[in-house]
């Protein structure tokens, strides 16, 4: 009987550990989305703050971000960004290459994240 038990419980100890191993593992877009966070990061030169709200990945790899950083007053100023293939594009540049992007890689798309 002790045999039949060691049986059983070998694989399921190894099921679970295995399961454990998975979600310590960064998934592909996890990675991306961790990158495509890191290249925004590091085009916010001099704004203090900087908190991530929400990344979604396109099935395209097109990262949409939105996120806040500190105002001049310590308000929070909600922003989003467009990061694709290492290039950022910002709304707060309020230039009609971010909304052009925005609208057309992010505004409704289907995403990996959902």
């Amino acid at each position: 009987m002790h045999k039949s038990i060691r049986f059983i419980a070998t694989p399921l100890a190894l099921a679970f550990a295995a399961g454990a191993l998975a979600n310590e593992m960064p998934t592909t877009s996890s990675a991306a989305a961790d990158s495509a966070v890191e290249a925004l990061k590091s085009s916010l030169k001099g704004e203090t703050g900087f908190q991530v709200d929400k990344v979604h990945m396109t099935d395209n790899g097109v990262a949409c971000i939105k996120y806040r950083v500190a105002g001049d007053k310590g308000q929070d100023m909600h922003a989003q960004a467009v990061v694709d293939s290492g290039k950022v594009l910002r709304s707060t540049t309020r230039s009609t290459e971010f909304a052009n992007a925005w609208n057309s890689k992010c505004a409704g798309k289907k995403t990996a994240s959902n």
